[in-house]
């Protein structure tokens, strides 16, 4: 059921989080540590694409 104010809606939160935490469910866990080398492969992929259709395009217009 649609909570019909602010302070049924944080009822209903309170609730869920009072029946989380009971379960040994953390409903606010830590937040993950930075990972630098998914944005580095990232990065690199996109350079590689870039390159590649870059190259694509230049050899149509290529005489060899």
């Amino acid at each position: 059921m649609a909570a019909q104010s602010v302070e049924e809606h944080l009822q209903e939160l309170a609730a869920i989080v009072d029946e989380a935490e009971r379960l040994g469910i953390d409903p606010w866990p830590p937040d993950k540590p930075e990972r630098p080398w998914a944005r580095w492969a990232l990065g690199s992929f996109m350079i590689v694409l870039m390159v590649s259709a870059v190259s694509k395009v230049f050899f149509r217009f290529a005489q060899v």
